[in-house]
């Protein structure tokens, strides 16, 4: 137990520490969330400011409120957040009013309208604002705030909050999160890249299964990571829309590098289909796992061509320059002589059918190149 709170405590202090060095780096997380809680301030003082000073409504807490739960990551994100809450706050009030008027108490108010309130918080379309159905109907019923006044006050405080968290988000540096998704796209091709790599060098020195046995778990941890780098992309789209500072240039490189995230996972596949053949459940499937010394050596530079188009393909989308070209025939004359070796080689029926099969998996590498 000691164990692992000391653990946790020191991975915080880590974190801690990453953040804060982070902090000052242009493009980082930790920039971003930093700049995200000065805004989220400002928005909080202005919507207090405006409403307890300029409008003089009573009790204007909603206002800051609102005002801070909507400086949200993105533009977009920040305007459902902000009509999603005046929804909210909306059918709370209308709970709270309706429980109210047909119940005599109001410990008889709350129980029929807390209920009802959290089931209307349910709802998906309120997504993660549902919370203040219950919360302000509950508030409301409890200090006697159903009364025509009151009622337009709240409505009034959250929208002016919700607009003026929605004006800052917008007005004071929109994050646009393009570049960082570019890292890391060239991140997971690289990644795919070693492990080709590896799995060339194993194959043409016949490293045995003992040498490859780890070239399926990467490969299937590529794959995961694959779910993180896509879930950043739609995140990079999503900080575009409605943000009125982006530019051409970032609308296009958006393009290249859903280009680029395709091209990896299409190559991720098929890496993960030959790690399988060769290091993995595929293999059980093949009585004979031999192959010949020197279809061994003509598969690896198949192979080696094929990560070589797939370098270049990677870099010319990711560099955001004009795209050149990339030169398949050496991946093709590559793997012509494969197919070539596999078809003229003199082997017993297993030790051909795994080698037939080590041609299909190569072959869907170089295909995956012109997809």
């Amino acid at each position: 137990m000691w164990h692992e709170v000391r653990d946790g405590v020191a991975d915080d202090l880590r974190g801690a520490w990453h953040f804060t060095r982070d902090v000052p780096r242009t493009g980082t997380w930790a920039q971003e969330t930093a700049v995200q809680a000065l805004k989220a301030a400002i928005a909080a003082v202005l919507a207090w400011f405006v409403a307890a000073y300029v409008l003089t409504l009573p009790q204007p807490y909603l206002a800051p409120w609102a005002a801070l739960a909507v400086v949200r990551p993105t533009v977009h994100w920040s305007v459902l957040t902000g009509l999603r809450q005046m929804a909210a706050v909306g059918f709370g009030v209308l709970v709270a009013v309706l429980a109210v008027t047909v119940t005599p108490g109001k410990e008889l108010a709350l129980a029929v309208g807390v209920p009802i309130a959290f089931l209307v918080s349910c709802w998906p379309r309120l997504s993660d604002q549902g919370l203040y159905v219950p919360f302000t109907a509950l508030f409301m019923i409890a200090v006697d705030s159903v009364e025509e006044p009151f009622v337009l006050v709240r409505l009034l405080e959250t929208a002016l909050g919700a607009g003026i968290g929605m004006g800052v988000n917008l007005l004071i540096k929109p994050p646009a999160r393009v570049l960082s998704v570019g890292g890391r796209i060239r991140h997971d091709g690289n990644a795919t890249v070693d492990l080709l790599r590896e799995i060339a060098a194993g194959v043409r020195e016949d490293a045995g299964h003992e040498g490859a046995r780890t070239w399926s778990a990467e490969a299937r941890r590529i794959s995961d990571r694959a779910a993180e780098t896509r879930s950043a992309l739609h995140r990079a789209h999503d900080s575009l829309r409605l943000n009125p500072q982006t530019t051409r240039e970032q609308t296009d490189a958006l393009d290249r590098f859903n280009a680029a995230f395709e091209l990896n996972q299409r190559v991720g596949r098929s890496t993960r289909a030959l790690a399988d053949l060769l290091d993995g459940p595929a293999r059980v499937a093949v009585p004979d796992h031999s192959l010949d010394p020197a279809y061994r050596r003509d598969c690896a530079t198949a192979l080696d061509a094929a990560i070589d188009a797939y370098e270049q393909e990677l870099g010319s989308l990711l560099s955001l320059r004009d795209r050149e070209p990339v030169d398949l025939d050496p991946a093709d004359a590559a793997l012509e002589a494969l197919e070539r070796r596999t078809h003229t080689v003199d082997t017993d029926g297993p030790t051909t059918e795994m080698q037939a099969t080590v041609l299909v998996a190569v072959r869907r590498l170089r295909s995956d190149l012109d997809s």
